[in-house]
């Protein structure tokens, strides 16, 4: 006997059945209906990238450990895009100046990463991307912070369930230097030693430290670092002048005077660990928390770029954006109980359930199928040529709206018989008459 495929998929990546993808549609197009809102445009970047373009400013980390990457057959260098912003970059790069400023894009591609696939995270899955380019202000973080609590409130989420986490890389630098006098060349392992924190037990976190740094002074400062959420009340001794006049400080103080001000504070915490892992961060950085017992993690996160388009022209474009896992997103709405559950069941309520009598009359009711098609409605056409009353029944039970007859009367007297399956009655128009606004009618009744 020929031996079987095995029919699971590759670990790490999913099937998604019809019921799988009308879970992830209904959410994927409430979020839709936000970029729209805010005015957002859709987009979307190859699947396959350039690894340069990725090794230039991602981190380390991200293309070495977490990335699908390999030589084509041509000896180039590619990788499965792991993410969306360089791409972005990229992208916009070649079309600036043709773009009136702020560019705001959105986008839901297909994401690969090479990482240990666990709750939440899987090796292939789709991510929602938001940006705005073009501006310096803080304002623009107003609007990306305005986004993920809308994202997050119209599914019915309260503040008590999320929060986001924010920070900025400027602050943390100055803390770097003008406090804790870490040498420069440091910064970057201290970075990605802080947004480890939460990924690791704290036993385990602690020897991560120690075997990185070996250190007790530096590692008690990151430690510590981690456990700040209040800029005023910072756990040093004789700050300098020169840390509250750095960039850094003045931009956390000026959005906190904004959140406070465009009612986004309730939604919104400081904590002086969020760095996020990708080093073209250069500002503002933040990490959506689910607050709840079961499944206390960050659901996504963003930030502040200001110099990723120099990797492909001369044009400093500074931006700011996230990109949101829809699988961590998904289980975040499942432990709040925020996806109706007849989501992933099909809704027949508005389909047209098109009988065929026999055979010989079966391409009758294919055209006429078409026809109503055309008109705007959605069809369902019954090939079983059975009984008419089992017929009948097997609408009913889907709870279609209507059902469509073309019998030996039918044909004989050129029209169709329309039975409204919610009120029962039925009407015979001729096939000639017949347009959306009679058939409208006989659906309303």
């Amino acid at each position: 006997m020929k031996e079987k495929f095995n029919n699971q998929p590759l670990r790490g990546m999913a099937d998604r059945f019809p019921p799988d993808m009308r879970e992830e549609y209904y959410i994927i197009n409430k979020i839709r209906d936000i970029s729209k809102n805010y005015v957002y445009e859709e987009y979307e970047t190859p699947l396959l990238e350039p690894m340069e373009i990725y090794a230039a400013k991602s981190s380390a980390e991200l293309i070495t450990e977490q990335s699908f990457t390999f030589t084509s057959k041509g000896g180039d260098e590619l990788i499965l895009r792991p993410e969306l912003t360089p791409s972005l970059a990229r992208m916009i790069s070649r079309k600036s100046q043709e773009m009136k400023k702020p560019i705001r894009w959105f986008s839901v591609p297909t994401c690969y990463r090479y990482e240990r696939p666990q709750r939440g995270r899987a090796r292939s899955f789709k991510q929602i991307n938001f940006d705005i380019l073009g501006e310096i202000s803080l304002l623009e973080e107003i609007e990306i912070f305005n986004i993920s609590v809308d994202i997050f409130t119209s599914f019915g989420a309260i503040s008590d369930q999320f929060q986001i986490y924010y920070n900025n890389r400027r602050l943390i630098d100055a803390i770097f230097k003008f406090i804790l006098k870490i040498p420069n060349n440091l910064y970057w392992k201290v970075y990605k030693a802080l947004d480890k924190s939460d990924k690791m037990e704290d036993e385990e976190y602690q020897k991560y430290l120690m075997d990185t740094f070996n250190d007790n002074k530096l590692v008690k400062n990151i430690l510590q670092l981690n456990e700040i959420n209040d800029i005023e009340n910072l756990p040093y001794d004789n700050i300098p002048n020169e840390f509250y006049n750095s960039q850094g400080y003045k931009e956390i103080k000026q959005l906190q005077k904004l959140l406070k001000e465009t009612n986004l504070e309730e939604y919104c915490t400081f904590s002086a660990g969020v760095v996020r892992g990708l080093d073209y961060y250069t500002g503002t950085v933040y990490e959506v928390y689910d607050m709840g017992e079961e499944n206390r993690r960050a659901i996504f996160g963003g930030g502040r770029y200001d110099d990723l388009l120099t990797l492909f022209s001369n044009e400093q474009i500074s931006g700011i954006g996230f990109g949101m896992g829809l699988l961590s997103f998904k289980l975040f709405l499942r432990t709040y109980n925020l996806i109706p559950e007849n989501v992933k069941e099909l809704d027949y309520s508005n389909i047209i359930y098109v009988t065929t009598f026999n055979e010989k009359l079966a391409p009758l009711s294919i055209k006429l199928s078409q026809k109503l098609r055309n008109m705007g409605f959605e069809c369902l056409i019954d090939y079983s040529c059975g009984k008419l009353g089992n017929q009948i029944s097997k609408a009913n039970e889907l709870n279609c709206k209507a059902v469509v007859i073309i019998g030996p009367k039918e044909q004989e007297g050129n029209s169709v018989t329309i039975k409204n399956l919610l009120t029962n009655t039925q009407e015979t128009p001729k096939l000639k008459n017949l347009n959306r606004k009679i058939l409208e009618d006989i659906l309303e009744k």
